[in-house]
């Protein structure tokens, strides 16, 4: 991210702290009346505390939908939770493990068009083609069982959620910035990466 987009990203974000905070403080100055000088609630007054947490909790959640649809479209977050994606390069004929990625998608065919748009991911691939021989296509295959929402345990997988989150944009609908690259899986399908 520039700085540029830096310093805009905390403006934004200061201002919907702001905002909750203003909220919150106007809902405390609601409830005050209700309470004693110890912070518990008036017995007298238990009805209309009630009813005043009511509102103050539907104004609250109203609110929280706004405030989250708004962190959403700050520019540097990513839409989509984190997702691992594994692949075996030429490592597998030695028995070796698989590659486990982490990046952010809404489930893996969003990942498989996101991977290639990844500098980290096509130096990857790049490895592994040059492993097969010039100008071939790299061997790789993908895990299916080791593709799952979340992440792995730390250190056990490659972390390209920095790297997805820090491109100046985001990226056009795909058409030719990826490399398309098909990957075989261990079924008998074909997945294709970037398209």
């Amino acid at each position: 991210m520039h700085t540029l987009d830096h310093a805009h990203l905390v403006i934004e974000l200061q201002t919907i702290l702001a905002e909750g905070r203003t909220l919150q403080a106007e809902h405390q100055a609601r409830l005050a009346p209700y309470l004693t000088a110890d912070g518990e609630v008036n017995e007298e007054h238990r009805s209309d505390w009630d009813d005043a947490r009511i509102t103050t909790a539907i104004e609250a959640v109203d609110r929280l939908d706004t405030l989250l649809a708004q962190l959403g479209r700050l520019p540097g977050l990513t839409a989509g939770p984190p997702f691992t994606v594994t692949i075996a390069g030429s490592e597998r004929y030695d028995g070796e493990r698989p590659w486990s990625f982490a990046l952010y998608a809404t489930g893996l065919d969003d990942a498989l068009r996101t991977l290639p748009e990844l500098p980290a991911f096509r130096d990857w691939l790049r490895e592994e083609a040059e492993l097969v021989g010039p100008g071939a296509e790299p061997d790789v295959m993908l895990v299916p069982e080791g593709c799952h929402p979340g992440l792995p345990e730390p250190g056990e997988y490659i972390d390209l959620r920095a790297e997805q989150a820090n491109r100046p944009s985001p990226a056009p609908p795909n058409t030719t910035a990826a490399v398309p690259l098909a990957i075989s899986t261990l079924g008998a399908r074909t997945k294709t990466l970037g398209r």
